[in-house]
């Protein structure tokens, strides 16, 4: 074999690696810089809005003994279909709760069951979209008994306002102390 050969096969080798590991890349979310690529993500600085941040410090203190919350809870985790339903009627209604979530959902903190909705409504409620989104997602929460509370998004919060404000959508007296 002449040693022009020989260089040939071996580049002919590597470029094939090349193609071949690029293509892997590609395929299994690598560094490639496709759309779906993992290059298209990054991480966020917070999973709360500055203002969500700041309300959860007071629903810490808010929430009475037994009772703890999730942030940013999707709807399809808290409701399912009810049996009976066609499969399409079935697809129809997920795909009406698909990608919408609440801000907070209050549970019960020995079985996680839920027990209320919390929404932090900000001007981006005033929009005729939202408006009807928050119209739907209210419906859905009554239709199955578990309570919602809105609450305007503000600079500050009255620990003790919101302390009375889930009490009363728990149906419970208020309470004085806290968690």
């Amino acid at each position: 074999m002449s040693p022009l050969f020989l260089v040939v096969i071996v580049a002919v080798v590597l470029v094939a690696l090349a193609i071949i590991a690029g293509l892997r890349k590609t395929k299994f979310g690598g560094l490639a810089s496709s759309p779906g690529g993992l290059n298209a993500y990054e991480l966020r600085k917070s999973v709360f809005t500055p203002a969500e941040r700041s309300f959860a410090g007071v629903l810490d203190g808010a929430l009475p003994e037994g009772l703890t919350w999730f942030g940013k809870v999707r709807l399809g985790d808290i409701f399912v279909t009810r049996k009976g339903l066609t499969r399409s009627e079935s697809a129809t209604a997920r795909n009406r709760i698909d990608r919408k979530h609440i801000d907070f959902l209050l549970v019960r903190s020995s079985d996680l069951a839920p027990m209320a909705g919390v929404e932090l409504d900000d001007s981006s409620h005033d929009e005729v979209d939202r408006k009807q989104r928050d119209a739907f997602v209210d419906d859905l929460f009554h239709s199955c008994e578990l309570p919602i509370l809105h609450v305007p998004a503000q600079a500050a919060y009255s620990q003790t306002e919101l302390r009375a404000k889930i009490a009363e959508a728990l149906g419970a007296p208020p309470m004085t102390e806290t968690k």
